[in-house]
């Protein structure tokens, strides 16, 4: 957004001393309104609110407090001369601005007071005491997932701002939740945080964070031991009810029933109810209508792929909690070079400090180059992938990219989605073009689905190794 600007003035001494007289909550009020004019609501909570503040004014330099190394690194970059127009405006004098981290600004940002109902969630970097932790424990909800260190950008802010209405009023409009998107782009942590904020604002409530992997495991162990009242009492009898990668039912009978009539009991006693999912409902072919038509019943929040902005932004947060100091074109080198997951944005990230440690040296070009192999993976055209891969398993390319669905081709063609998405980090949308403009969420599901078999099974993983293998070092 534009912000005109009036006629800038030279600093005279009578301006100076105006300057100096200025109340600085005040200057910096008339501000941040104007920025929340400007900015998304989620880009306003994330980075000014309650975390900026003038902290001095003299001879026409202004100094801006910032409750974070991270956070006054991501405006200087992104809105220093947005502000700077502004202050310029107000004060109709040509200012100066200077940055810095502040122990008083984030003091101010640890007591400020808010009503009870936008209470922002703590990010536990103490103990949150025996009572709450003994609840999250029970709820399988985790401390360290909260929407304080939820990095909102433009992909995502949709699903924040819902889940955070969510989690402020349960079983209210937003009932159930949906949240979807491809593979670690937030939907876990998203969810974590609606659990943890629900419980710290209702400690004496029920809720519970599961896996629809672990709802269908529970389920046959208790049709085995005979304790099927046991089972209903445990998941209807909720207060909430968080549910994550629910693609995974599809095509399981027994568990859609199941969920069918616990989902309808928690819904007909007004229980919030969660959900994850990798795709949108209605792609799930063997998913049944009476399921989809519930799980479309209330809010759907796509998350997208984080865009740079967003991945840097991710860095930056991840590298203040493990006390890394990187620059920040360093860090724009990671978003960039890295892919679009989260969880492979972290995992490298961790991957570099354990090689600074290692070596003793500071974090530079050369310690991500050794970290992340830099440029490595850039180098394999798709071509070279769908060759080896097709080579491998004894099928023309043409089949490999084909819409076959007998299993000896899809699997070969499951691993080289993987593959290609690994070796030559293209997005999704790139490697479905790639497959005869498949949906690129077929893409989402099959990298998705080898990602866990090499996590489960020995032979699929040393398949998959060997190919990588032949790969890179050709």
């Amino acid at each position: 957004m534009a912000i005109a600007s009036k006629p800038v003035h030279s600093i005279s001494c009578p301006i100076a001393l105006f300057m100096m007289d200025l109340d600085k909550v005040s200057l910096w009020g008339s501000v941040l309104t104007e920025l929340q004019l400007a900015l998304s609501g989620a880009n306003f909570q994330t980075w000014f609110r309650g975390k900026t503040a003038i902290l001095n004014i003299e001879n026409g330099v202004v100094e801006v407090g910032c409750a974070s190394a991270y956070n006054k690194i991501w405006i200087e970059e992104r809105y220093q001369g947005t502000i700077k127009e502004i202050l310029d405006r107000v004060t109709g004098i040509n200012t100066a601005l200077t940055f810095s981290v502040s122990s008083q600004v984030q003091t101010q940002e640890k007591t400020r007071k808010k009503p009870k109902e936008a209470l922002s969630v703590p990010l536990f970097e103490e103990d949150p005491g025996p009572s709450l932790q003994k609840s999250f424990k029970v709820a399988a909800v985790s401390q360290h997932y909260s929407f304080s260190n939820f990095i909102v950008g433009q992909s995502n802010q949709l699903a924040y701002a819902v889940g955070k209405a969510v989690a402020d009023y349960p079983a209210g409009r937003y009932n159930p939740l949906l949240v979807y998107g491809g593979v670690g782009v937030g939907k876990t942590h998203l969810l974590q945080a609606i659990g943890q904020s629900f419980l710290i604002r209702n400690p004496d409530a029920k809720a519970l964070y599961i896996s629809s992997e672990t709802f269908t495991n529970d389920m046959v162990e208790a049709i085995q031991k005979k304790q099927t009242i046991i089972f209903r009492e445990k998941y209807r009898n909720l207060d909430l009810l968080l549910v994550d990668d629910v693609q995974f039912i599809a095509g399981r009978e027994s568990t859609q029933e199941q969920f069918f009539h616990t989902f309808n009991e928690l819904h007909a006693k007004s229980k919030q109810i969660v959900l994850s999912c990798d795709r949108d409902p209605s792609e799930l072919s063997n998913l049944e209508e009476r399921l989809k038509n519930r799980f479309v019943g209330g809010m759907v929040a796509k998350i997208d792929p984080p865009d740079l902005e967003l991945r840097e932004a991710i860095l930056l947060a991840k590298a203040k909690r493990l006390g890394l100091s990187i620059e920040f074109p360093l860090i724009k080198l990671l978003a960039v070079q890295l892919g679009s997951s989260i969880r492979e944005l972290e995992g490298a990230l961790l991957r570099v400090a354990a090689v600074a440690r290692l070596t003793n040296t500071k974090i530079d070009r050369e310690t991500i180059k050794t970290a992340i192999g830099l440029q490595k993976q850039g180098k394999k055209t798709a071509a070279q992938v769908l060759e080896r891969v097709a080579s491998y398993f004894s099928l023309p390319v043409a089949v490999l990219k084909g819409t076959s669905r007998s299993r000896e081709h899809v699997f070969p063609r499951q691993v080289a989605m993987y593959l290609l998405r690994k070796a030559s980090n293209k997005s999704f949308y790139e490697i479905a073009r790639r497959f005869n403009d498949k949906d690129h969420t077929t893409v989402i599901y099959s990298v998705n689905k080898v990602e866990n078999m090499v996590e489960n099974d020995t032979e699929i993983a040393r398949i998959v190794e060997e190919l990588k293998s032949g790969i890179f070092n050709n």
